[in-house]
């Protein structure tokens, strides 16, 4: 299993690289962060199920932590030339040190893949175990994977429970930082990292028609 590198949005979406991510601020996924996955099966030889599509199945560290049952993702229609596209959003444990994960539709498995991320600098030349101990502490709250792990929805959430920095009052939260766009493929206008639509997919321009 190879730690995952970031390829080019335009080499995942047209099939030649099975996984994208995206961070709301664009610098590499480190705790407290919401980390957006993306899934092209086109990729692989995984075929999506036709009910539900793509499921997502992975924990943190190793152990896996918040491995388990799989998890619906978001299904993205392209337009009948492109094959859909599956997303899930990610709240990052403050002591997880990678996300080990596979793909699913039912049946067979593409995977898994082992992203890396960054360690807050007080928390650095830390030993593996300590990082296991308190992630361990950190996910036995009631609840605390699936606010960790959780489907990526057209619903605008804008705050999730961030079970990395637990406090006795139920804990700080993390901003989840909606991005507003188009959100039809189809379109030229398209945004891969928008999760609320503004409406623009259906402005027709004057001079031009769309491509």
């Amino acid at each position: 299993m190879n730690r995952y590198k970031l390829p080019s949005w335009a080499k995942f979406e047209i099939g030649r690289a099975a996984v994208y991510w995206k961070t709301m601020n664009g610098l590499p996924p480190s705790s407290g962060e919401k980390l957006k996955l993306f899934y092209n099966p086109a990729a692989t030889q995984l075929v999506p199920n036709e009910e539900f599509g793509i499921a997502f199945n992975g924990g943190f560290n190793q152990p896996i932590m918040c491995g388990g049952e799989p998890r619906a993702m978001l299904r993205k229609y392209r337009g009948k030339a492109d094959a859909p596209i599956y997303s899930i959003q990610i709240c990052i444990p403050k002591h997880a040190l990678n996300l080990i994960f596979s793909f699913t539709n039912g049946v067979d498995w593409d995977g898994p893949y082992r992203l890396q991320f960054q360690v807050p600098k007080a928390l650095q030349n830390k030993p593996i175990d300590f990082f296991n101990k308190g992630l361990a502490e950190e996910l036995s709250k009631e609840g605390a994977c699936e606010q960790a792990i959780f489907p990526d929805t057209n619903k605008v959430i804008t705050k999730c429970a961030m079970i990395g920095n637990l406090s006795k009052e139920g804990g700080d939260r993390c901003d989840l930082n909606f991005v507003v766009g188009c959100t039809d493929p189809s379109s030229h206008l398209y945004n891969p990292l928008a999760n609320v639509d503004d409406g623009t997919c259906t402005i027709e321009l004057d001079s031009e028609s769309e491509e």
